[in-house]
């Protein structure tokens, strides 16, 4: 990633939820929503979207957007590696993606997307990128970055999440908090008092994965996390809550399609 970002546009005119997989990432994400028919999925919780909301995603975090119709779908998404803060002398405008405490907002709604410069700085951004057609690492380029994740470090409200998305919302949060567990549909059945076969259809239409796949994906995020302090492959997939090494290099291999080693070594 050249200069340790990148912002790009993109227009889905006909987007159907099988392309957009639930997924996270090792770097921040902030999209400016344009256009569309969706809602937002970041862990638990769930956002209705406007044109001109913007959606923070911090390191790790498990997203994915969300389409109610097959209408045009249109944003602009920065990412953002944390070393760009330390690369350009601006670390203290990383405190809102990398200090925020969990349950933390997302959504920035649109009006105050406006009233603070966000908006302005996204269309500065394009307008200064030709189209984003100029390399990153111009230095106007960059600058409108640092500014845009400025704005966004000065936000202390956050729209809340939709209340709709129950019982699947509390179904994700026990998962959050309890994956490294040995957790069943049978177990999750009896603690929700739903149907298995209905929380597995809810829950696949929400996340676009399945139970199994979600656990695994949040089980593979920690041991990544984990090796990047140092700890032990084995013990990290231990930790993570994997049976044994066997069953997390399965899932290590379907996942990322590489061994464990030589992704992480």
């Amino acid at each position: 990633m050249a200069s340790h970002y990148s912002v790009s546009e993109s227009y889905t005119p006909s987007p159907t939820n099988a392309h957009f997989a639930l997924h996270n990432h090792n770097d921040y994400e902030i999209l400016l929503f344009l256009e569309g028919d969706a809602r937002y999925i970041v862990e638990d919780n769930a956002y209705t979207l406007e044109p001109g909301d913007l959606i923070v995603i911090r390191k790790h975090e498990l997203h994915r957007i969300y389409h109610n119709s097959s209408s045009p779908y249109r944003r602009v998404v920065m990412m953002v590696s944390p070393e760009f803060f330390r690369e350009n002398a601006c670390t203290c405008y990383e405190a809102q993606f990398a200090n925020a405490s969990p349950g933390t907002g997302h959504k920035i709604p649109a009006d105050l997307v406006r009233s603070v410069g966000l908006y302005d700085a996204f269309l500065r951004y394009r307008k200064y990128s030709g189209e984003y057609s100029l390399p990153w690492d111009t230095p106007v380029l960059t600058a409108t970055v640092t500014e845009i994740l400025y704005l966004v470090n000065q936000i202390r409200h956050f729209s809340s999440p939709d209340l709709s998305v129950e019982p699947i919302k509390s179904v994700i949060l026990y998962l959050n908090n309890n994956y490294t567990s040995d957790i069943t549909l049978d177990a999750l059945q009896e603690k929700f008092f739903i149907s298995k076969y209905y929380l597995c259809r809810e829950f696949h239409r929400a996340t676009g994965l399945t139970v199994h796949a979600y656990i695994s994906r949040k089980r593979l995020t920690k041991v990544r996390e984990l090796r990047s302090r140092g700890m032990r492959i084995g013990d990290a997939a231990l930790e993570a809550g994997f049976r044994d090494y066997s069953s997390f290099y399965r899932a290590f291999q379907k996942e990322y399609g590489v061994s464990p080693r030589e992704a992480m070594s």
